[in-house]
């Protein structure tokens, strides 16, 4: 099965692209690929759990279920100031562990 790594870095302000991202790893997820969605810079709100509404429905209660991995730069979490408000199943991260995936997975697509 191929894989996917899906990087998401834009802001609560482009919430399509949250949603966008979310709807591709559900979908590709349910058909047994594994997906890896790292998420940096601003894009790390989407993982704050009720943030205003902000973020795809439904995407932080399904962290770390099925075929989806859930990744975050955890110095970008310190920068804002959300140690410990992020979803559970999410796994903290860093540059290197970023680039490891990038190698790790058959396609890689960023949004920011």
């Amino acid at each position: 099965m191929q894989s996917l790594l899906l990087i998401l870095k834009s802001s609560m302000e482009q919430e399509q692209h949250a949603q966008f991202v979310w709807n591709l790893a559900q979908a590709a997820g349910a058909k047994g690929h594994p997906v890896v969605v790292h998420i940096f810079g601003d894009g790390i709100y989407n993982l704050v759990p009720n943030l205003n509404g902000v973020g795809p429905v439904g995407a932080v209660e399904s962290v770390g279920d099925g075929n989806v991995r859930f990744m975050y730069c955890n110095f970008n979490v310190i920068q804002r100031g959300l140690e410990g408000q992020l979803a559970a199943g999410a796994k903290a991260s860093n540059t290197s562990d970023a680039s490891m995936e990038v190698l790790r997975n058959d396609r890689v697509l960023m949004f920011s």
